[in-house]
């Protein structure tokens, strides 16, 4: 069996244990073929409509907006999985909003934070805790504020 032939036997492989965007199979062939080969490939595999990264990126913000801040997953998308700025604004123009408050508030359910209750060290350790995770200041104040309006 051929080099070309072979390269692509190992795309439709990688393809069926997972689904992947056109960046990470690239990055998976290049480790075992040499670029044209590797091109021609993602060519045969893109025909058959195998990898398609507006669809995998409308999967995984579906899957992961209930978990993670948009700015997570945009950072994920844009640097991980090697997805262009425009195919992501696509997937997120097609998808469903996110209430990243209503995330927030997921975190404190699980980290058992109650702004009431806390302190200002406390508060401030889960603020810093949010803000690493991608959520922007006004959607962790709006969340602590509702939180502590509501008791």
């Amino acid at each position: 069996m051929d080099e070309r032939k072979r390269a692509k036997h190992r795309a439709l492989y990688l393809l069926e244990r997972m689904d992947r965007t056109e960046q990470e199979l690239r990055r998976k062939l290049q480790q075992n073929y040499p670029p044209d080969v590797v091109e021609e490939a993602l060519e045969y595999v893109k025909s058959y409509h195998y990898i398609d990264d507006l669809r995998y990126a409308k999967n995984y913000i579906a899957c992961k907006s209930q978990v993670k801040s948009r700015r997570q997953i945009e950072q994920e998308l844009l640097m991980k999985k090697g997805i262009s700025r425009e195919i992501l604004e696509q997937a997120y123009g097609e998808s469903e909003e996110q209430d990243e408050v209503l995330l927030i508030r997921r975190w404190m359910e699980k980290k058992k934070m109650d702004p009431c209750t806390a302190d200002r060290a406390e508060l401030q350790k889960f603020y810093l805790f949010l803000s690493r995770r991608g959520f922007r200041s006004e959607d962790i104040r709006r969340a602590l504020f509702r939180i502590s309006e509501e008791t």
